[in-house]
C-alpha cells in the first residue's frame, strides 16, 4: 500500500494550512451597533405572534391535563351517541322520498369504482420505464421554475435580513 503522499495532496494541505493562518490571524469581526437589539426584537415579535398557537407541549402541564381528560371523556361519550345515531339515519334513510337519492349515490359510487379500474388498467398497460419517465419529467417542470426562482429572486424577507 503506498503510504506516500501525492504532490496534489501535499499542496492542497499547505494552501490549507495558510488559508487557517490567514484567518487566525484576521481581527475578530464586530457586529453592526445595533444588531443585537434588532435580532431581541425580531424574537419577541414573532414570540407574540405566535402568541396562542404554541404547541401543546409548551403548554403548561394543568392545560394539557385539562386538554388529555377531555379527550378521554369524548370516548365513553361517542360510544353512547353512535348508536341512537345510526338509528336515526337507518330511519331517515328508509323514508319513501330518499330512495332515489340512495340509487344516485350508489349509481355514483359504481361510475368513480368503474373509473378507477379504468386508470388501474391504463396504468398496466403504460410500460414501466415511461411511467418513471413521466414522473422524472414532472419532477423537473416543478423543480425547474421552483429552483431558478430562487436563485433569481432570492431571499426577499425582511425577516432574513435581521
Amino acid at each position: 500500500m503506498n503510504t506516500r503522499k501525492s504532490s496534489g495532496d501535499e499542496r492542497r494541505e499547505r494552501l490549507e494550512r495558510l488559508a487557517h493562518q490567514a484567518l487566525r490571524e484576521l481581527p475578530p469581526y464586530r457586529a453592526p451597533a445595533g444588531l443585537e437589539a434588532r435580532v431581541l426584537a425580531e424574537i419577541e415579535r414573532r414570540a407574540a405572534l405566535r402568541g396562542g398557537a404554541a404547541g401543546i407541549a409548551e403548554w403548561p402541564a394543568a392545560a394539557r391535563a385539562l386538554v388529555m381528560a377531555g379527550c378521554a371523556l369524548c370516548v365513553p361519550l361517542a360510544w353512547l351517541l353512535v348508536p341512537p345515531l345510526c338509528a336515526q339515519l337507518a330511519h331517515a334513510l328508509s323514508a319513501p322520498g330518499v330512495a332515489h337519492l340512495v340509487d344516485g349515490v350508489t349509481g355514483t359510487s359504481r361510475m368513480l369504482v368503474g373509473l378507477v379500474q379504468l386508470a388501474a388498467r391504463l396504468v398496466h398497460m403504460i410500460p414501466s420505464g415511461w411511467l418513471f419517465g413521466g414522473l422524472i419529467v414532472t419532477g423537473a417542470v416543478y423543480a425547474v421554475p421552483l429552483a431558478l426562482g430562487c436563485l433569481l429572486l432570492g431571499p426577499r424577507s425582511k425577516v432574513h435580513s435581521v
